[in-house]
């Protein structure tokens, strides 16, 4: 069973000249042509991401490196787990110490994961996923400190996936009832998932996506294998990327040919792209959107095609942010910071890829809608609120508009009102702000 999705085709070959877009930092990986196999941008300062070996993609790497500062420092370290011929499928931090790692064994597929508190010194098993055969670690994500999901291939004849609410102290299995059956020799893939906000995505070699808008509680699956027979297959690949639960798009490739499709409704309807600007030569190995908007990047590893282009019209027209360059994936806080993995010289000499400008310009930067997760929601009284930018201040109003609480933070407590439904206003530090509904319980 095929068990990685993507190989890097070409391996570290040199550096290249950059375009004004990308700024280079340093990885800081102590061993020299250190790729970046997966990275996750938690906000725009704090990112974590894990390592690959750029000479011999046989050679198993269990390393990290983090930055809490924007990128001003990268800390690389050893991703300790306790044996070292599990790979890590994928990284998940929230803070400078506190992350989370999937691992399987590359031959039985039992894994599990595994937290740091400390910032990567020690790493400590939480969960395992221990089913011969059939319990591969596809990916560990989480939301917040508290809130996250494990996710492997079906176990006992439904996918098997744990959620937690403490921080993976405890972990529960959501419900066959809660998650759609698995076709006939249907599996997920490592590193196959994307999440924004609330909403979790994974997708399957059977060419369908698995979709939840409550962190993993609840699951429908989306028909999009009438698009797309196989995510990772040799002959026909893909990737896709959401900007919330509603925009989406699919990338389909194969040696010759390049496909994009998109929805705005969730994934009930897709429709095709007429797209300009890339094509199957550029070979995309990852896409990524804007958290909240219709801004797309995309990015190739390969040695001679490679580079980034980025599209400001979900998909139709693209423009090449830079050539000639091998980009390990792609992820954005927001329209102002990306960061893109890439293939380090030495401990102080490149590895990691940093946006130098906004990818929001006139009419664009009016689309932009504000990427804002509130919850509990409804509560039954303290709040937690995370967004695209820093928060200046939070009110809520009631149905009147009156405002009857105020806070400096991320957070509102709302205990000692009635319950009822109110407005949560958030105000940006850059002048702009918005409201949702929340409702106390």
């Amino acid at each position: 069973m095929k068990r990685i999705l993507l190989s890097i085709t070409a391996l570290f070959i040199g550096s290249s000249a950059f375009s004004q877009y990308w700024g280079t930092q340093n990885s800081g990986f102590a061993a020299p042509s250190r790729g970046i196999s997966g990275l996750e941008v938690y906000d725009a300062n704090t990112v974590w991401a894990f390592a690959l070996d750029g000479i011999s993609t046989t050679t198993n790497v269990q390393e990290f490196t983090k930055t809490s500062n924007g990128g001003t420092t990268w800390t690389a370290g050893t991703i300790n787990i306790g044996n070292p011929a599990l790979r890590i499928t994928n990284i998940s931090g929230v803070s400078a110490t506190t992350a989370w790692v999937g691992a399987f064994n590359n031959s039985t597929g039992i894994g599990g994961v595994w937290k740091t508190s400390d910032g990567g010194v020690t790493w400590v098993n939480q969960k395992m996923l221990n089913t011969p055969g059939e319990s591969w670690t596809n990916y560990v994500h989480f939301f917040d400190a508290n809130n996250g999901i494990v996710g492997g291939d079906p176990e006992n004849g439904e996918f098997e996936i744990y959620t937690t609410s403490n921080g993976g102290t405890t972990w529960t299995r959501v419900l066959a009832a809660n998650l759609p059956d698995p076709l006939v020799d249907e599996y997920g893939y490592n590193n196959g998932y994307y999440a924004v906000g609330n909403n979790i995505f994974f997708y399957t070699d059977q060419g369908r996506i698995y979709k939840s808008t409550d962190k993993g509680q609840t699951w429908t699956v989306l028909a999009t294998n009438t698009l797309i027979s196989d995510f990772g297959g040799s002959a026909e690949s893909g990737d896709m990327a959401w900007s919330d639960a509603n925009t989406g798009i699919i990338l389909k490739r194969t040696t010759t040919t390049l496909n994009l499709y998109t929805t705005t409704d969730g994934g009930a309807n897709w429709a095709p792209v007429t797209f300009t600007g890339i094509t199957a030569a550029n070979k995309i190995n990852d896409i990524t959107y804007i958290p909240g908007t219709n801004i797309l990047v995309a990015t190739s590893s390969d040695a001679t095609a490679g580079g980034s282009w980025k599209s400001t019209n979900n998909g139709v027209t693209w423009t090449a942010l830079d050539t000639g360059v091998q980009h390990l994936g792609v992820r954005c806080s927001d329209a102002n910071t990306c960061y893109s993995g890439g293939f380090s010289t030495s401990a102080t000499v490149g590895g990691m890829f940093k946006s130098l400008q906004t990818l929001s310009t006139g009419e664009v930067k009016n689309m932009i809608k504000h990427a804002i997760s509130i919850y509990p929601n409804p509560t039954k009284g303290e709040i937690t609120i995370r967004a695209d930018k820093k928060i200046k201040k939070t009110s809520v109003l009631d149905m009147s508009g009156k405002t009857v609480t105020t806070n400096d933070s991320g957070n509102a407590d709302i205990s000692s009102l009635p319950k009822g439904t109110y407005l949560l206003k958030a105000d940006f530090s850059d002048g702009t702000s918005t409201t949702e509904k929340v409702i106390k319980q």
